[in-house]
């Protein structure tokens, strides 16, 4: 990936129409019993900023499948075969994306995830997060 397409984390002190479309991939890792409870990715910015920026879009990487437990799930979630939430066992090389953002701009509270704890081994993944592409 093009280190150029990637940015600094945002801060207070920055605001994120200051920075490119994402911010820098993290290496996330769980040990055993580690986990993370239920969130958005997407933030309220300041209402004073006109514009509203925030996290477009999450792709997750999987690094690793040598590991029990730590599966994703949207706790919110539902489709055709899943109406109760929708779970994802991570397989190495895989990635899920996912919005947190619908088509008109809201935040989509459907995108709330978590990584169940791992039972046993250690879990390895990436989080890449997208901001919303308003150019001011």
């Amino acid at each position: 990936m093009d280190e150029a397409l990637l940015q600094a984390p945002i801060d207070d002190e920055v605001r994120a129409y200051h920075h490119a479309t994402a911010e820098s991939l993290q290496i996330v890792n769980y040990k055993q019993g580690q986990e993370y409870t239920a969130h958005h990715d997407f933030i309220h910015p300041p209402i004073h900023h006109r514009m509203q920026p925030t996290r477009f879009a999450t792709l997750l990487l999987y690094l690793n499948d040598d590991f029990d437990g730590g599966q994703t799930t949207f706790p919110r979630a539902m489709n055709a075969h899943h109406h109760d939430g929708i779970t994802i066992k991570p397989v190495r090389g895989t990635a899920v994306l996912f919005y947190n953002m619908l088509p008109d701009g809201n935040v989509d509270d459907l995108s709330q995830h978590s990584s169940k704890p791992v039972v046993s081994g250690e879990k390895w993944l990436a989080n890449l997060w997208i901001w919303d592409p308003v150019i001011n």
